[in-house]
């Protein structure tokens, strides 16, 4: 293996370059990743805000951007706010389906040339590493 990268090289440049990419794609229509998370969160129904913002938090990079990006999707009508039980308005359903078509490209050209079991294996392998790295070992 002389010569050839860690994987801690090919994760962050993975993770990188999908921020990247995805940013660009998102900025089109006007809105960032986290908007696009915020917005797929509540693609199935309403849910309570503390819930949403809980599940998103790992990719904040501090509390405070949270109520921003959260403003930002109300301003603009795409999330409506009723007493800390979040929705997308029919405004946030067409944003979000909008979006989808985008991340969807996008994640197919990332894919393009790996097959559906590579994909797995690859997410599996991945899933063991971060399992193995915490401490609670490998789960099989």
């Amino acid at each position: 293996m002389a010569g050839h990268r860690p994987i801690g090289y090919w994760l962050k440049e993975l993770d990188r370059l999908i921020n990247a990419r995805f940013e660009d794609d998102l900025a089109a229509a006007g809105l960032s990743r986290r908007h696009w998370q915020m917005l797929n969160s509540l693609a199935e129904g309403p849910r309570p805000a503390a819930e949403v913002r809980d599940g998103l938090a790992p990719f904040w990079n501090d509390s405070s951007e949270w109520d921003i990006q959260l403003a930002h999707l109300v301003d603009r009508g795409d999330i409506a706010d009723d007493s800390g039980t979040l929705a997308l308005t029919e405004t946030g359903h067409t944003t979000h389906q909008q979006a989808f078509g985008l991340i969807g490209k996008r994640r197919r050209a990332m894919l393009d040339g790996i097959t559906d079991e590579q994909y797995i294996e690859t997410v599996r392998l991945l899933e063991k590493m971060a399992a193995n790295m915490s401490g609670a070992g490998p789960s099989d």
